[in-house]
């Protein structure tokens, strides 16, 4: 009999404010990026010049610039100031899931 099998969950997740696609290869982000987000209106911080595809992500970037962290984990309920950051936090969490089933999986097993 085969061993349990393994769950790999690595997802690249979009960091534009309000899209929240994920997906499963850096290679189908980066064509959804080129596709759905860039060459579109550029805006500009004006605390560092940075250009950002979205007002949205101008807002969210200029978290960086002050102590607000709005974006809240909804499994620990840790903040974040960016919905990149949140969302490779959540990550962690689902790793931490496949690792608990893999195990339980295992002393089910025996």
């Amino acid at each position: 009999m085969e061993g349990p099998e393994v769950l790999n969950i690595t997802l690249f997740c979009c960091a534009v404010a309000g899209c929240g696609k994920e997906y499963k290869s850096k290679f189908n982000l980066k064509k959804h990026m080129f596709i759905s987000h860039l060459g579109k209106n550029n805006f500009r911080c004006k605390k560092c010049n940075k250009l950002f595809v979205s007002k949205q992500n101008l807002r969210e970037h200029s978290f960086i610039h002050s102590n607000i962290k709005p974006f809240k984990c909804s499994y620990c309920g840790k903040r974040f100031r960016q919905t990149s950051q949140l969302c490779m936090h959540k990550r962690e969490h689902k790793k931490k899931y496949a690792e608990t089933l893999k195990y339980a999986m295992l002393i089910d097993k025996d």
